[in-house]
């Protein structure tokens, strides 16, 4: 079992992502605000991260590149031009097939 958190500010996107992962055995951790999933995220740092590229006041790599190297991070964007930089392990692009989340919590292991 993984803690997985997905940080998005569409609210419509969080719902979807809990829906992905609500017959499993992870725990799921949402935030539609930055500022308090990176708080979650540093003392709770959790097994595997989702965070969005655009949010209300930071980037996806704003948020990763404050949270400990231990977390699997994981960049989702619609934006086709951006790419994973160091801060990420891996990039899922929006929109995304549901199958690649769960794919996606499986590689971290």
């Amino acid at each position: 079992m993984a803690t997985i958190v997905y940080l998005d500010d569409d609210i419509a996107l969080i719902k979807l992502f809990e829906l992905v992962f609500e017959n499993t055995q992870h725990k799921i951790v949402t935030f539609t605000n930055e500022h308090e999933g990176i708080d979650y995220c540093t003392n709770t740092p959790p097994d595997v991260l989702f965070v969005d590229y655009r949010l209300t006041d930071l980037k996806g790599d704003e948020v990763a590149s404050q949270l400990p190297n231990t977390i699997y991070k994981i960049l989702v964007t619609g934006d086709l031009k951006v790419t994973a930089d160091c801060f990420f392990d891996a990039t899922i692009h929006k929109p995304f097939q549901l199958m690649e989340l769960l794919k996606a919590v499986e590689s971290f292991k």
